[in-house]
């Protein structure tokens, strides 16, 4: 049996998230944030982005207009299931104000709770 390595829990709270590889404008899109911890998030995108890449990230929180900025690092990237599902990918938080945490983390929470 596998030890789960996973610190803090995960919440299915759907955002959008806006990334750029910071090292290239080329490589940036939207897309839905997927098992958001207080460490970081999945998401899914069109690249590869390989381990240990850069982003900046915008994550839009429902119903708030003032969108969280910070940045975040690329700690795996895989195929997602199914054809022409682009690729998945964990991204760690690098610098997130603490209460932009606050307000991406009560929303997930909130979600999930709700769900």
């Amino acid at each position: 049996m596998d030890k789960e390595r996973r610190k803090f829990k995960r919440f299915d709270a759907y955002m959008s998230v806006k990334y750029q590889a910071a090292d290239t404008a080329r490589v940036k899109g939207i897309s839905l944030s997927k098992d958001l911890s207080r460490e970081g998030l999945k998401m899914n995108s069109n690249f590869d982005l390989k381990e240990g890449t850069l982003v900046d990230l915008e994550i839009d929180i429902p119903d708030d207009p003032k969108p969280v900025h910070t940045s975040g690092k690329v700690m795996w990237s895989r195929s997602s299931e199914g054809r022409n599902q682009g690729y998945d990918q964990g991204v760690r938080f690098l610098m997130m104000d603490p209460v932009d945490k606050f307000r991406v983390l009560d929303y997930a929470y909130n979600y999930w709770l709700e769900t």
